[in-house]
């Protein structure tokens, strides 16, 4: 996936928005951006919400993970109006599965369950010694990196994967 910057910025000033509850500026951020803007930021919101799922899994996540994943993310301080069914649904039928948002969801929630998912998710678990938009720039790269590399080093990468975890049970 690549990262087309004139989508990321304005992505990334709602999601803050969100994250901050600010949700007049919020909807002044979507009102000045356009339709345009907000409709690009459903593919990076629902990238970088399965990848955080993927993250915190550690593997391709199973129902009862994803589960888990929307427990902890509906509690996030973000007090955003969404649900925990919402956020299950968003990353079990769309980001990580094969309907698509309008399928699953109302017309009204095609705008907000992205970013109020995404917003909970990068809050609840970005990594301790970083800001949400640490994770997110590191989720972004990621993506560019993927699309820059070739899938025939998937299995050299699940080796490294492997040998990484099992030397970091064994140290510990």
């Amino acid at each position: 996936m690549e990262i087309d910057q004139k989508t990321e910025q304005p992505t990334r000033k709602m999601l803050g928005h969100a994250i901050r509850h600010e949700l007049d500026e919020l909807a002044a951020s979507v009102r000045a951006e356009g339709n345009d803007a907000l409709l690009g930021s459903i593919p990076l919101c629902l990238f970088a919400s399965a990848y955080i799922a993927i993250d915190v899994s550690g593997r391709w996540p199973t129902d009862a993970d994803l589960l888990e994943v929307a427990k902890s993310a509906v509690s996030a301080v973000t007090r955003l109006d969404i649900t925990e069914q919402e956020i299950y649904e968003y990353l079990s039928r769309v980001a990580l599965g094969p309907e698509k948002l309008d399928d699953v969801f109302s017309v009204e929630g095609l705008a907000t369950i992205p970013l109020f998912a995404t917003a909970n998710l990068l809050l609840t678990f970005c990594p301790r010694d970083n800001d949400w938009w640490e994770y997110l720039d590191q989720i972004w790269s990621a993506a560019e990196a993927a699309e820059r590399t070739s899938l025939t080093v998937f299995p050299a990468l699940m080796l490294r994967a492997h040998k990484e975890s099992t030397t970091r049970a064994n140290d510990s």
